[in-house]
């Protein structure tokens, strides 16, 4: 795909301002989390965000956006869901105009063994597509995440800065490689509280 990127804002907040974002909003990513409960639209979000990997991929007008958790046996047959998205981008989203941002992973959970496995392998799908993506991969704190089409902004809630104000950090920049093991900033994004 040759893909024309439209840069978007990612904004770092705390659970709480999180959810005063996302009042309102319908389109929730709800557990069991498989592809079932995928959603394609303008705005959408998901919360709870550990162990599992959240992926959005958008167009400039709506998000594919999936929560995929590595214990659910629905989400083993990786085949499947790289179909799935496959499917979905050229039937959903506008596939000139695509660009993704990843999160999720706990590396050495004892509880989800998968879990690495299986951001890398989600991973590995938008590189197959030739789909440009930020990342924010691994640490210590559970995350939620939404996007909205009209702002062109992603949203990141963190537990850690419900208890750490986010002066401490000084920049947002020193706040996300605190939060996360690996970061990457896509070229047409734009990081932010």
């Amino acid at each position: 795909m040759d893909n024309i990127s439209f840069q978007s804002r990612i904004r770092l907040t705390s659970i709480e301002t999180f959810k005063k974002n996302v009042a309102g909003c319908r389109n929730n990513v709800i557990y069991p989390w498989t592809t079932k409960e995928t959603v394609c639209a303008p705005k959408a979000f998901t919360e709870g965000v550990y162990d599992c990997t959240t992926l959005g991929i958008k167009d400039g007008e709506d998000v594919l956006f999936m929560h995929l958790c590595p214990t659910m046996p629905r989400n083993s047959n990786w085949a499947r869901i790289e179909r799935y998205i496959v499917n979905s981008v050229y039937s959903k989203l506008d596939p000139k105009n695509l660009q993704a941002l990843i999160l999720g992973s706990k590396r050495d959970n004892i509880s989800s063994p998968r879990s690495t496995g299986l951001f890398n392998f989600l991973e590995g799908v938008l590189n197959k597509l030739n789909i440009e993506y930020s990342k924010f991969k691994g640490g210590n704190f559970e995350n939620n995440l939404a996007y909205d089409s009209m702002k062109n902004e992603w949203i990141i809630g963190n537990k850690l800065l419900d208890i750490a104000d986010s002066s401490v950090f000084g920049s947002v920049e020193n706040a996300i490689k605190r939060i996360f093991d690996d970061v990457k900033i896509a070229d047409f994004d734009e990081l932010t509280w």
